[in-house]
């Protein structure tokens, strides 16, 4: 099954730990993702296609982080894995 991963700097007070997670395409797109930063514990919403955590997402418009950044105004980076590991942006 394909699957995703994400970078990110932990927003949560006092944190700010970089971390990757990784989670499958299907559960991006139709599901619900939230990943739990390894320095704080704090848990983070990255996908909710079922509006589960309408609080967060402007009443369920707002279904993944791509969607949550880009209305904040923030810069989404969206890169690909090649056959030897790296990652290339966009």
């Amino acid at each position: 099954e394909a699957r995703l991963g994400i970078i990110f700097t932990c927003t949560a007070e006092a944190c700010s730990h970089r971390s990757s997670h990784t989670f499958t395409k299907r559960a991006y797109e139709r599901g619900i993702v939230i990943v739990q930063c390894p320095g704080c514990k704090n848990r983070h919403l990255i996908a909710d296609n079922l509006g589960w955590f309408k609080d967060s997402t402007e009443d369920g418009k707002l279904r993944n982080i791509e969607d949550l950044l880009k209305a904040r105004g923030e810069n989404v980076q969206r890169g690909s894995l090649d056959a030897n590991g790296v990652v290339e942006y966009a």
